[in-house]
């Protein structure tokens, strides 16, 4: 067959269109949906099998509306408390982001720096953060800052290993470019590095993001001192058998941590979306 022939023979495919809008919002909005309904209907085949002396273990959604959503002290409750433990974990990531972007960046510039900092990222990441809070108790007290600190470890071992991975997957001969521009190393980080790595990078941010929400909680569990989050909500309530009001903080607690993982979702998608699609 002749050269011609075959590039007869392979026709181009042609560019298949997106998807319209309103069935992308369908496919990404309905699986959720479905799957909560799921869940939903799993609890209530669980509640139905418990004896009516446990009952108030699991509210209903009628007893959950009467004792807990429909009493406007709840909600503001549920408002005040909630901005103190975002507080927490937002403090807590401005703490761990940055800190974890620039060792990402002396380990990918450095490689023997890898190889003596990644053992004891991982090991730090293995220790039990419950097991070492009562040095954390012992050193900061039980004010503002240790609860900063154990979402900072909460949320610290994603961000430079999702960076580091994302960096070192930067193709050669993207490198061999922009070396022959004359390029200096901090240019080809800015340029090419970071741009390659952001799903990589935002994977993580999007992983802590969700941990800094649960480390907040965790924090409130055991410091005790100063204004009190849905942590302590959670304990007042369980220890005031105010199981509806409990499960009310539970559902504000997933709410706030859904939300601020599609922030950073939508934050890599405004940011790198026309190159890598969605992050």
């Amino acid at each position: 067959m002749s050269d011609a022939a075959a590039l007869r023979a392979h026709k181009p495919v042609p560019n298949v269109a997106p998807p319209p809008p309103a069935l992308r919002f369908v496919y990404t909005v309905l699986p959720p949906i479905l799957l909560g309904l799921a869940l939903l209907g799993l609890y209530a085949w669980v509640r139905s099998g418990l004896p009516d002396h446990r009952l108030f273990l699991m509210p209903s959604a009628s007893g959950l509306w009467e004792m807990a959503f429909s009493r406007p002290e709840v909600w503001a409750e549920l408002g005040t408390r909630t901005l103190v433990t975002l507080s927490i974990a937002a403090t807590g990531l401005a703490c761990s982001i940055p800190i974890g972007i620039i060792l990402a960046i002396i380990m990918f510039r450095l490689t023997v720096m890898e190889r003596a900092i990644f053992p004891y990222l991982v090991a730090l990441q293995s220790i039990p953060i419950l097991a070492i809070i009562p040095l954390i108790q012992a050193a900061l007290g039980f004010g503002f800052l240790p609860k900063v600190l154990i979402v900072a470890l909460f949320t610290f071992f994603s961000i430079p290993t999702t960076l580091l991975l994302g960096l070192k997957s930067l193709d050669r001969g993207v490198i061999d470019l922009f070396r022959l521009a004359n390029a200096s190393w901090w240019v080809t980080l800015w340029k090419a590095g970071f741009p390659s790595a952001a799903p990589a990078l935002f994977a993580g941010l999007r992983i802590s993001a969700g941990l800094a929400v649960i480390g907040a909680i965790v924090s409130e569990l055991f410091f005790l001192a100063g204004a009190g989050g849905l942590g302590q909500m959670l304990i007042n309530s369980k220890i005031e058998f105010k199981y509806e009001e409990m499960y009310a903080a539970l559902i504000a607690s997933s709410a706030l941590s859904i939300s601020v993982y599609l922030f950073f979702q939508f934050v890599g998608n405004v940011l790198f979306g026309e190159w890598h699609g969605r992050v």
